[in-house]
């Protein structure tokens, strides 16, 4: 299925209407608050705050993407000819301008910028307790400032043994039997080329002095992967290429990744090299890779956080704590959508069994 034909075939999926994704039920009163003034903040959250979501929302099922190839791709050309201000079109297609530079108001919280991806959660959930966050409306792509994570202990030369005895560990684990079980087994429909992998964080040492098993096994785990299916004749005889995205590498990463023959990427590029060819891999990562894969390409096979559907019809909830009020949102940082989910009924669908929590609830799927 072509991408132009992809995105009208999603658009068939429809969004929950908004008014019945949030509590519309207000806070309770305080003493001594005026009615008159809740009144009006209600009337204020009906008029604006309701009238946005629900033009989102129709922009949604009519089957806009959220995050088009054509901006990621615009936005990757940006960044690479090294332009400080980078301008990026809304779901509105408006343009709006960032500065690669951290503004000075953010410099007590901030030392770099980063790509901000909002799902379709961030984009229509309102935090019952103050509708006015919506006003800032957030775009699907955007630039933010972050804290450049902390440089890990350790050197290039510490890497090495480190993940050799992580990828012993985790060749011998029963997660890798099964896995390597599944891939052996399973018919896919195209010929896979690459392995795409997203948020399998930093290989170093962190600040409390040890490296991360999980992130060390999530790398061998990849090399598996691209291993088992050369072998078995998926690739076509092709060498299967890995890239790797991930915020929290740093030059050790890259250095070291690069000696094993893996190829880091910077974001977006590592979404833009997704095609019909590719196994997307993912583990909880923070930004919502689902449901970008679902906009960007459909790829032949995909080993990430098993898809359950039920993110939109989760609720703000209300919950008392030592007599103080605090809500329980209903969001995550990968959520599911529509479209996601009517993506993966075009998959076969494998749950893969981890007894020693190496990924989390992970499923495989594979293209019909």
């Amino acid at each position: 299925m072509s991408m132009a034909s992809a995105a009208n075939y999603q658009a068939s999926a429809t969004l929950t209407p908004c008014s019945s994704l949030i509590d519309r039920e207000l806070p309770h009163k305080t003493a001594g608050e005026d009615p008159t003034t809740e009144q009006l903040a209600f009337a204020l959250f009906e008029e604006k705050v309701l009238k946005r979501l629900e033009h989102v929302v129709c922009l949604y099922n009519a089957g806009k993407p959220l995050f088009p190839r054509a901006l990621l791709e615009d936005l990757d050309r940006q960044i690479e000819e090294g332009r400080e201000e980078i301008r990026i079109k809304d779901f509105d297609d408006v343009v709006s301008t960032y500065s690669r530079s951290v503004p000075a108001i953010c410099l007590d919280l901030a030392t770099t910028y980063c790509i901000g991806y909002s799902s379709i959660q961030v984009l229509t959930y309102i935090h019952p307790s103050c509708a006015a966050m919506m006003f800032k409306d957030p775009p699907p792509v955007s630039i933010l400032y972050t804290r450049h994570p902390e440089v890990t202990e350790g050197n290039i030369e510490m890497l090495g043994p480190v993940f050799g005895k992580m990828r012993e560990r985790w060749q011998e684990s029963e997660t890798c039997q099964e896995l390597v079980s599944h891939l052996t087994t399973l018919r896919f429909s195209l010929p896979i080329h690459k392995i795409v992998a997203f948020g399998l964080g930093t290989l170093g040492k962190t600040q409390n002095g040890r490296c991360s098993t999980r992130s060390h096994v999530q790398h061998a785990a990849v090399e598996t992967m691209a291993t088992v299916l050369a072998k078995s004749g998926v690739s076509g005889g092709k060498r299967i290429d890995c890239y790797f995205q991930d915020p929290w590498y740093n030059e050790n990463d890259v250095r070291f990744l690069h000696s094993i023959g893996f190829q880091p990427l910077n974001d977006p590029k590592g979404f833009l090299e997704i095609d019909e060819h590719t196994l997307v891999f993912s583990v909880s990562p923070n930004v919502p890779v689902k449901q970008i894969v679902a906009d960007l390409q459909w790829p032949s096979a995909m080993i990430w956080n098993t898809v359950c559907g039920e993110e939109e019809r989760k609720q703000w909830k209300r919950r008392l704590r030592n007599g103080e009020e605090f809500w329980l949102g209903p969001l995550a940082t990968d959520p599911d959508s529509d479209r996601v989910c009517e993506m993966i009924t075009h998959y076969q669908n494998f749950p893969l069994h981890d007894p020693k929590d190496h990924f989390g609830d992970l499923s495989i799927y594979v293209r019909h």
